[in-house]
This record gives structure tokens, C-alpha cells and sequence, in this order.
């Protein structure tokens, strides 16, 4: 996993114990996740010792844009780049990373790597699964705010 990310980010930040978790998580299965911060040298490294950031992270300006240019990507914080152990870029996720994709993308790698499933199968699988799970997301989210919307929308009326 490469993951593009920047300190003033905050969904950047929040993917870094999701990270971590996982490197120890797959260390079983040789994932590795390589940070590439877009940023400058001296608060990428105060904010990795912050957060004991275990993981290797490359701190780059304009060599990080240029990379992001490479991989087709405008430059839109957080993503990141899945591979597999031949190197053939699986799946790009933009935006921020959730345990529930980051599991299923990796699982869905892991059986590219064990010749389980060809790639263009997977991509496939990873693109059907993980709009699946935003969507099951974006439904709990809304059943947890609909209660204050009904609170609110009752305290309007009784204020009135």
C-alpha cells in the first residue's frame, strides 16, 4: 500500500492508526504500506515521532506531486494506492480509508497474490464491495442522525 498524505490533513491523520493497525495486522501476508507525505521535511517528521508512525515515510514536495502526476491523480488528499506482489496496481481508493474497505481491498489482494482470483476479476469485486460498503456507511450515519434531526426539528416547533 502506498498512501498519499499530508500533516494539515485531517482525514490523512485519521487513516494513520488505521495504518498502523493493519501493517502488523497483514505483516503475516508481507504487506507493507509506504506513507508518501506531501509536505515540508520538518512537520512530517515532528507529526510521525507524535504519532509513532512505524511505517516508512517518504517526505516529498514536488517529487510528491510528480509522483501523484504519474498515477494519473489530481492532487486530492488522502489516497491510496493497493498493489500486488507483482507490482500491478489493483485499486486506487480516494479520499479516506475505512477499516471495513481496507480489509476487503486487502483480501481481495491477497487472493491475486495466492492465484485465486485474476486481477480484472478483483478489480471488479473491489470496486462492486467497496461502493457497497460506503453505501452501508452512509446509511448507519443517516440512522444515527436522524433521531437529532427529529429532536431538532421538534425543539424548532416547540421554540416557535
Amino acid at each position: 500500500m502506498i498512501n498519499f498524505w499530508a500533516t494539515w490533513c485531517s482525514p490523512c491523520r485519521r487513516e494513520i492508526p488505521l495504518l498502523k493497525t493493519l501493517r502488523h495486522e497483514r505483516a503475516g501476508d508481507g504487506l507493507e504500506i509506504v506513507g508518501i507525505a506531501v509536505d515540508f521535511r520538518e512537520a512530517v517528521q515532528k507529526y510521525a515521532r507524535e504519532m509513532g508512525i512505524d511505517y516508512p515515510v517518504l517526505v516529498g514536495e514536488q517529487d510528491a506531486l510528480d509522483a501523484i502526476a504519474a498515477f494519473g491523480m489530481d492532487t486530492v488528499f488522502p489516497f491510496t494506492v493497493f498493489a500486488d506482489r507483482q507490482g500491478r496496481i489493483v485499486t486506487l481508493k480516494i479520499g479516506e480509508l475505512h477499516a471495513d474497505e481496507a480489509r476487503f481491498i486487502l483480501d481481495e489482494v491477497k487472493a491475486i497474490d495466492k492465484g485465486r482470483t485474476e486481477l480484472a476479476a478483483a478489480k471488479k469485486e473491489i470496486a462492486d464491495g467497496v461502493s457497497a460498503l460506503a453505501a452501508k456507511r452512509a446509511q448507519q450515519e443517516e440512522a444515527r442522525e436522524a433521531p437529532q434531526a427529529a429532536a431538532d426539528q421538534a425543539f424548532g416547533v416547540l421554540r416557535k
